[in-house]
């Protein structure tokens, strides 16, 4: 009787070991995962110098952008170039004077703005001139169509103050809303600390697609929305798939060889 009890709690402490020792081995995987995906494709993740005029003054702002094409072609979220996106200001009220594509390796680019998709949350920008060099471009035929909670890697970059450094989170997709259209809802705070703008990818490497800001025009405030949590807000950061920011890509391109 003793043997049989010994047996068994030594059978149950070596499954308790295995345990503990499976989840560091997938916890590096998936960082492993995660500095293949950021040695590829940080050079993609670039920052914007953007000056707005608005109310007859001006203001500069950063915002993240992705390049798409060797052209240099970048996609941002419109929200950072529009602050009328679900705030009680018309559109007409701001006007952006001035674009700067900030590279990796520290040079300025000039920039303009080639389209906006109010819908979708879209700008596509592009240098005035063609680039001296090779722009990195992330693959957007390469995509991924993840389920709910698989895991995703956001690429981004932090702010002058670190020099621009690259930086990567590891995140889920918490939801999956299907109409009108596909869209990934990752943790909220992924959109927080990562900024919009930025590229979303499986862990395999493909392209899930790009961080950007759902805005519902808001209903007015009941007495129980502060109980609804983050669900309660009109707008919210989603991952509008590859597949969708390259047929808006393609169309960007054709402007872009028609001037």
């Amino acid at each position: 009787m003793n043997v049989k009890k010994t047996a068994a709690m030594l059978c149950s402490s070596v499954s308790i070991l295995l345990l503990f020792l499976m989840v560091p081995a997938g916890a590096d995987e998936a960082a492993e995962a995660t500095r293949e995906i950021i040695n590829k494709w940080q050079d993609a993740v670039i920052t914007t110098n953007i000056v707005l005029e608005m109310y007859e003054s001006e203001r500069t702002v950063e915002a993240l952008a992705t390049i798409v094409d060797a052209s240099g072609l970048a996609v941002l979220s419109l929200s950072n170039i529009d602050p009328a996106r679900g705030m009680a200001i018309s559109s007409s009220e701001s006007k952006v004077k001035d674009i700067k594509m900030i590279m990796p390796d520290g040079n300025e680019i000039p920039a303009k703005i080639v389209l906006r998709d109010q819908d979708l949350d879209l700008a596509f920008i592009c240098p005035t001139e063609k680039p001296i060099k090779t722009i990195p471009a992330i693959d957007l035929t390469n995509n991924a169509e993840p389920d709910i909670m698989d895991q995703i890697v956001i690429l981004s970059r932090f702010g002058n103050v670190v020099g621009y450094a690259s930086t990567a989170s590891l995140g889920r997709i918490q939801a999956i809303v299907k109409k009108p259209r596909t869209l990934y809802v990752p943790d909220p705070l992924m959109g927080l600390v990562n900024g919009l703008g930025t590229p979303a990818f499986s862990l395999d490497g493909k392209v899930v697609g790009i961080l950007l800001l759902r805005v519902k025009e808001a209903q007015g405030f009941g007495g129980n929305e502060m109980f609804r949590g983050i669900g309660g807000m009109n707008m919210l950061p989603v991952i509008l798939p590859a597949e969708d920011i390259l047929a808006v890509a393609k169309e960007a391109v054709e402007i872009m060889e028609r001037e």
